[in-house]
């Protein structure tokens, strides 16, 4: 709830003229009505997203005909380097080891449910 449209349309008017909005986060942290707003008017040199709201992006959406407007379809999170998968692999390893040796408070990366975000080690 805390990052709900902090991309609104008051945001995205202080953006620097031509600059280009990126998010591969969430797709709900920007208002999608008034990035279209502001992308039909030529403020924005361009905008790129990897996730929407909703996802997926009904096909009657404005988004999809915006000006300077690339959609991905929520594909930022591959496994692009062999490292990374490695090392995902081996994080969930280690924490169904200590999940299944009844240490779940010391797995790594967990998620606080309460505000969305990775829980800060104790």
């Amino acid at each position: 709830a805390a990052t709900r449209h902090i991309m609104d349309e008051r945001r995205l008017r202080l953006m620097k003229p031509g600059a280009f909005l990126i998010n591969v986060g969430r797709g709900n942290a920007i208002d999608a009505q008034a990035l279209c707003r502001v992308l039909e008017e030529g403020r924005l040199g361009g905008c790129g997203v990897d996730v929407t709201d909703p996802e997926p992006l009904p096909p009657e959406h404005p988004l999809w005909d915006a000006p300077r407007m690339v959609i991905t379809p929520h594909i930022s999170g591959q496994y692009h380097l062999q490292e990374t998968f490695e090392r995902i692999v081996r994080i969930a390893g280690e924490n169904l080891e200590k999940f299944l040796a009844g240490d779940a408070g010391h797995m790594r990366n967990l998620v606080d449910f309460e505000t969305g975000y990775r829980k800060k080690p104790d």
